[in-house]
C-alpha cells in the first residue's frame, strides 16, 4: 500500500488528521473540527473499516469511495454526509487521492446541530442535502488550506446552531464524563447520578448517543482499548484500559461485537482510514480532561507546527 499522509502521521506513520477544539461558544455542541487528506497512485485502493462512538459530519471532497453493505460495494459519491454513532464497524474503501473534512458532534449538544433523535442515525450514512448540505459542501471547497477550511465549518456550524437553538443536555454531558473515566460503572450507577429511573435514562441516553448506556459503555472500554493497541494510550489514563476487562475471552468477545475480529488480528491489521477517528478522539480526550501541560504535544505524535484558524496547532510531520 503506498499512502502519502498530508495532514499528519503517529510516530508509527499511520495518518491522522488536522483536527482543533471549536470556539468555546460550540464547545457544548462540537467534539472537534477535522481535515484529513491521504495522497496515493490513482488506480490505488485503501480498504479499511471506521467505528466511531459519536456522530460526525464529514464531507468527501475527493477519492472514488465505497461502503461495504452486506455483500456489496456501494458507490459514496462526494457530498456531505452524517455518519451515525456505530455499535459495528462500517467497512469502506478508496481509490484514489483521499480528502475529507468535517466534525464530530458531541452527544450531549446533539439537538444542537439535528432536531431529530440520535438513534435514527446509528450504524448508517445519511447524506446531507438542501441549504445545511450546501453549506457543509461551500466550507470545504478549497480543503488544502486547513484554516480556512476549519474556518469556513466554523461559521456553517455556528449559524447552524443559532437556527435550531438546542440546548445542551448537562446531565448527558456527565454521562460522556462517566462513559471517559468510568466506563467500567453500571447503567444503574449512571441513572442514579443523573437523577433519573433507569427506562428514562435510557430514552434519553439513547435520543442524544444513539445507542443505549450499556452499548456506550462497552464501546467505549473498547476503544480505549483499541487506542492503546495503536500506541495512541493517554498517560495516566489509558494505563490499565485491558484490566476492564475479567480476561482474554471477555477482551475476545468485545473485539467480535465491535470489529468482528480477534484482539490479535486486529493487532497486526493496518488501519490507515480507522486511526484518524482514533486520533481525534484521544485528542477530545485531552482538551476535555486537560491532562497535558499547555503546549505540550500528545506521546504518539513526531512534532511540527502549523496555524490552523486564528491558534498555532500543534501536529505530527
Amino acid at each position: 500500500m503506498t499512502i502519502v499522509p498530508r495532514t499528519g502521521q503517529t510516530r508509527d506513520g499511520l495518518p491522522i488528521s488536522v483536527n482543533v477544539a471549536p470556539p468555546p461558544d460550540l464547545a457544548d455542541v462540537i467534539a472537534r473540527f477535522f481535515v484529513t487528506i491521504i495522497d496515493q497512485p490513482d488506480d490505488n485502493v485503501t480498504s479499511d473499516f471506521l467505528l466511531n462512538e459519536t456522530a460526525l459530519i464529514r464531507v468527501t471532497v475527493r477519492g472514488a469511495w465505497e461502503v461495504l453493505v452486506g455483500s456489496r460495494w456501494v458507490p459514496h459519491d462526494p457530498a456531505a454526509y452524517m455518519f451515525g454513532a456505530q455499535r459495528k464497524a462500517l467497512h469502506v474503501r478508496c481509490r484514489g487521492p483521499m480528502a475529507i473534512a468535517g466534525f464530530a458532534i458531541r452527544s450531549s449538544g446533539w439537538f444542537g446541530i439535528e432536531p431529530a433523535a440520535a438513534h435514527l442515525f446509528v450504524d448508517r450514512l445519511t447524506r446531507v442535502t438542501g441549504a445545511w448540505g450546501a453549506e457543509l459542501i461551500h466550507a470545504c471547497r478549497d480543503i488544502d488550506d486547513h484554516s480556512g477550511t476549519v474556518a469556513r465549518l466554523t461559521a456553517a456550524t455556528r449559524a447552524r446552531v443559532a437556527t435550531l437553538r438546542g440546548a445542551s443536555n448537562p446531565l448527558m454531558a456527565a454521562f460522556e464524563r462517566r462513559a471517559w473515566l468510568e466506563p467500567t460503572s453500571s447503567v444503574t450507577a449512571a441513572a442514579a447520578e443523573a437523577g433519573m429511573s433507569q427506562s428514562r435514562f435510557d430514552r434519553a441516553v439513547r435520543a442524544h448517543f444513539g445507542h443505549l448506556p450499556k452499548t456506550v459503555l462497552r464501546r467505549s472500554r473498547f476503544l480505549d482499548m483499541a487506542a492503546v493497541m495503536q500506541g495512541m494510550a493517554i498517560p495516566g489514563l489509558d494505563n490499565d484500559a485491558s484490566s476492564r476487562f475479567y480476561d482474554a475471552s471477555h477482551l475476545n468477545r468485545e473485539f467480535r461485537l465491535f470489529v468482528d475480529m480477534t484482539p490479535a488480528n486486529f493487532a497486526r491489521t493496518s488501519t490507515p482510514l480507522l486511526t484518524p477517528g482514533l486520533e481525534v478522539r484521544q485528542r477530545r480526550k485531552l482538551d476535555y480532561l486537560a491532562t497535558l501541560p499547555l503546549g505540550s504535544l500528545p506521546p504518539w505524535l513526531s512534532r511540527t507546527e502549523r496555524t490552523v484558524g486564528s491558534a498555532t496547532e500543534t501536529v505530527s510531520a
